[in-house]
């Protein structure tokens, strides 16, 4: 991993984005390197950013790591609607700046998917990245319909410039994979998508995952962790 910054983004809300945003950062911070993550946008509840500054040790505020918090949980335009201060881009830009002066890999979480609307003007976290040029890391929920919520995701990175992509399909709920199209999900992509590295991770446990979850999840998996993080 040679980049500064790694953008996580999702197929959509729910998509696993802060379980992999957290359990790469339990395992950089764990070998020794000064990993920091953010979550530019926040809407709804704390509780993402919570679960990253309890596993970086709230080493800066807040405030530093989430400067638009709207209690609000919908989109960011619409949530957006009762505050004075409005998601500019210029402002997460400078947001990001500041966090990447106190680590040596910063990795920032969207939030919802990809093309959700930031503000008025129509932005989206696309244009962030036009402007990022970073790597990104797609978060996918292993279920019926992440083919083509997937495929979109990747085809519009690539759209915008964004070569460096990685697939992760997060498996939620049962250990085991019942249905059709849990067992299948990943050679399809992997075949669709045969420029793109797409990797697999197990389920981690059922409802909102804890803390302590996430350093033994990482534990467990600390091998496919490491081969996303060399991919990027």
């Amino acid at each position: 991993m040679t980049d500064q910054v790694v953008f996580v983004t999702g197929t959509d809300t729910g998509s696993g984005k802060t379980v992999l945003t957290s359990l790469l950062l339990e395992h950089l911070r764990k070998r020794g390197v000064n990993a920091l993550a953010m979550k530019p946008v926040c809407t709804g509840p704390r509780d993402d950013v919570n679960l990253l500054q309890s596993l970086q040790g709230n080493k800066l505020s807040d405030e530093c790591i989430n400067p638009f918090h709207y209690k609000v949980p919908a989109a960011p335009v619409v949530a957006a609607n009762r505050y004075k201060q409005k998601v500019k881009l210029q402002h997460v830009l400078r947001s990001i700046d500041r966090v990447k002066e106190h680590c040596d890999i910063l990795l920032i979480e969207g939030a919802g998917g990809l093309m959700v609307p930031l503000n008025e003007q129509g932005q989206t976290w696309a244009d962030l990245l036009k402007k990022l040029k970073c790597p990104t890391i797609v978060a996918a929920p292993n279920k019926l319909g992440v083919i083509n919520s997937t495929l979109l995701t990747v085809d519009k990175l690539n759209s915008i410039g964004i070569k460096d992509v990685t697939v992760s399909l997060i498996n939620f709920g049962k250990k085991k994979r019942e249905l059709i199209p849990e067992r299948t999900n990943y050679a399809v992509l992997s075949k669709i998508l045969n420029k793109t590295s797409v990797f697999e991770l197990p389920c981690l446990g059922r409802g909102s995952i804890k803390k302590a979850q996430i350093i033994q999840g990482s534990k467990k998996i600390e091998k496919i962790l490491a081969q996303i993080i060399n991919t990027v």
